[in-house]
Formats: structure tokens, sequence, C-alpha cells
């Protein structure tokens, strides 16, 4: 039993430190290192937009995706123009939101911006060397950290252009070497791994045609690296340096959105079904539906932001904007509580707290436990709905459609 806990904290411990210089990032990519965990000290509590705003920033165009942070530096997607015709990668200081400097590329598959269709939705990544975006035309765009183009290349051009009623808004992983690219869509899907420094084709693994959104995560399980799916009627783990498939459970519905949380027990998927929301064991080979699936929570449904683990508890919020929180040891809903409105940011868990970013602009912290324990309500001014958020530097940058918003706890006036 001892052994089988201290395997179960060393691969919680390398979920944390995806890839080699982990402990100098800030927040490398979608929900940080694909956990929404973080242990930045001094986060604020409480803000307002009169309270603890550090700054707000305007970017060149309007983007779903997050912002990331590597040191002292954020970078952003967008894009422009009433096609989309322009992408934009945008780089600003976290001291002070000055632009550091701001690229434009051409479009390769220019379409309507709309409500929607996806716009600049995949979240990139970022190293100590490159930043890598990614966008639904099948642009990636690698810069360095001072604006320099490194490598581009087109998916679409190279594989087909993505197919969907809603576009593509699956975010990038990283591996020391490699980029992960989850193209799952109504065309030719396929799950890819791309070179960092030229851009070329590690592997390529062919899949079956399924639209989703949710974004692949990369961890470390018993045999080394691991790349974790949560698709469209699937969850998935393929080896990280092939592709291999090394297990898998089907005969799921709702998945399509909410990515994977991986913790100490298992992986954690979040689905618009109810019933599908689930803890699977790590482990097994091949088909694993009938032997490792832990729970199911019953009645529980996720939306589009993915469920985050905290305390022995799992956190769901559902469309109808009503948050769940589920023990992890036995799947049983501990309660629900309704939330100002529905979010499509992924909550953040810091210590006992976790923060929840609703579409509205309002932001609700509770602290993690058996009873609903709000801590603060805390409300910004937004023109769009709240995308996606970074931590960094003690504070939260907010993307909020065309905007960055910088939150963070000012010292008291003496």
């Amino acid at each position: 039993m001892r052994l089988a806990v201290l395997q179960y904290c060393l691969i919680a411990l390398c979920c944390a430190c995806s890839f080699a210089g982990a402990a100098e990032l800030s927040w490398s990519g979608f929900r940080g290192l694909g956990d929404s965990h973080s242990t930045e000290p001094n986060l604020p509590l409480t803000w307002s937009d009169t309270q603890n705003v550090a700054w707000k920033k305007d970017l060149p165009g309007a983007g779903q995706s997050s912002p990331v942070v590597w040191k002292d530096l954020i970078f952003v997607t967008s894009v422009g123009g009433d096609n989309k015709e322009k992408l934009q990668v945008t780089c600003l200081k976290v001291d002070s939101g000055d632009i550091v400097w701001a690229k434009e590329f051409p479009n390769s598959k220019p379409e309507k911006a709309t409500e929607y269709i996806s716009r600049a939705a995949p979240t990139p990544v970022v190293d100590a060397d490159r930043v890598y975006a990614f966008f639904e035309s099948g642009d990636i765009l690698t810069l360095n950290h001072k604006g320099e183009t490194v490598w581009t290349r087109s998916l679409a051009a190279d594989y087909g252009p993505f197919k969907g009623n809603h576009g593509l808004g699956s975010s990038l992983a990283q591996t020391d070497d490699a980029i992960i690219v989850l193209a799952d869509h109504d065309g030719p899907s396929y799950l890819l791994s791309l070179d960092k420094a030229t851009g070329k084709t590690v592997w390529k693994k062919d899949r079956e045609s399924r639209v989703s959104w949710s974004s692949p995560i990369v961890t470390t399980g018993p045999e080394g690296p691991e790349i974790l799916v949560s698709s469209n009627g699937v969850v998935q783990s393929m080896a990280a340096k092939t592709g291999d498939l090394l297990w898998e459970v089907t005969a799921l519905k709702g998945n399509t959105v909410a990515s994977p949380s991986v913790t100490e027990q298992g992986v954690v998927v979040g689905s618009s079904q109810p019933g599908d929301n689930l803890l699977i064991r790590r482990g097994g080979k091949g088909n694993v539906t009938g032997t490792h699936i832990a729970w199911r929570a019953e009645g529980v449904s996720s939306s589009f932001g993915s469920p985050v683990v905290n305390g022995g508890r799992a956190f769901f919020v559902s469309k109808a904007k009503v948050l769940f929180a589920v023990d992890m040891e036995k799947g049983t809903t501990l309660w629900n509580h309704r939330l100002p409105d529905s979010t499509w940011a992924s909550p953040i868990a810091v210590g006992d707290r976790i923060y929840f970013f609703c579409n509205d602009g309002t932001t609700i912290v509770i602290k993690s436990a058996n009873e609903y324990d709000q801590l603060a309500e805390n409300k910004l001014t937004v023109d769009d709905k709240i995308y996606g958020v970074a931590v960094t530097h003690g504070g939260f940058v907010i993307r909020n459609g065309s905007r960055l918003t910088f939150v963070q706890e000012k010292p008291a006036a003496k």
C-alpha cells in the first residue's frame, strides 16, 4: 500500500513538471502545466474595477485563447479583420502591461469572424526559447522571445482544411522537444508531434473523425511521458515519444470541450452528459472501459471550463452555471451551488482556494470544503466573456476578448 501511495505521489509530482525548465516558468500553456493549479504566493482574494487592478491593456485584435507567461513576459494570440485575415501574436511586460512587440501574419484560410466560430481559440505554449502559436486556420507561428520568426507551418496545406460548424479550439501541449497538436474535426482527424526547433513532423497518428474542442495534456505515467486526450466519446493515453496508444476508455458522451485533469487518484473527465463525468484509474493496457472507471458522478455535468481537483474534491461547472463538488474517493456529490454565470475559462486552484471566472466578469472564490464556503465575489466590467486566465507574479492575467487585465494585491497605504 505504501509503495502504491508513493508511486501516485511521484506521478503527481511529475504532472507538475511536464518538461525541463518548468521551475523557471510562470504559466507556460493552457491551464498552466495542464492541471489549473498554482503555487503563487499572495494572490489577491478581492478585486474590482477600482481595487487591486495593476493595469489594463487593449490588444490589437480579439481572441478566445488564454495568455501564457515566461518569467517577465506575457504572450497572447488574437485575430483581426472582418474575415480574421490577420493572425496576431503580442508580447507584453508583466509589471506594466506595456507591449514589447506585436507581430502580424496573414491567415492562410480566412473566414468571416462571427460569434459562432472560434477566434484565436487555441492557447499557445511558451518555453525558455520560443512561443508557439496555433490558430484555427491551421497556421502555426513560432517566434523567439524577441519576436523574430523561427518557423511557420500550415497544417491545412499539409493535411487538409479543418471542418466544423464552430471552428477549432484545441490548445497546444508540449514536451521537452516537441509540441503536440490535436486536430479532431469533421475531416481527417489526427494527433501530431512537431519538433520544436524545426517544425518538422516527429510523428502523426490518424484518428477517427470526431468534432471536439478539448485540449491534450502532457503528463508522466509509469512508462514515461504520456499524452492524455478526452475527446468526443473516448479518453486515451498515448506515449509522447511515439504516439502509440497505451490505454483508452470508450462509449462516452458529451466530453467534447472540457480537458481532463490528472491527480494521484487518476484522470478526472468532464462531460456535458450526466453520468459521464468520471474518474479513471491510470494504468492498464488497451481498452480499460470495463476495469478502470473508479466512479461516475451521477447528475453532474461540465460545460466549457475543465474540472479542477483540490483537497480531495473534484469541481465541475455546468452550462446552467451550477457548480458541483464531488468527493474524489466515492464520486458522490457533496454539494451544488448556482454561480452568477457559467464559465468558459477553467477554474484555478491555489492552496485551499478555488477561483471561478464567470463569463459576466464575476469571479467567485471558494474554499475547498465539504460544504459551500464562499470567500469572495469580485466583479470586473467586461464587454465580452472571460476566456482564459494566467497566474504569475502574485496576480491573475485575465483575458476578456480584446483586453488583458492584471489583478494583483496592492500593499496597504501607510
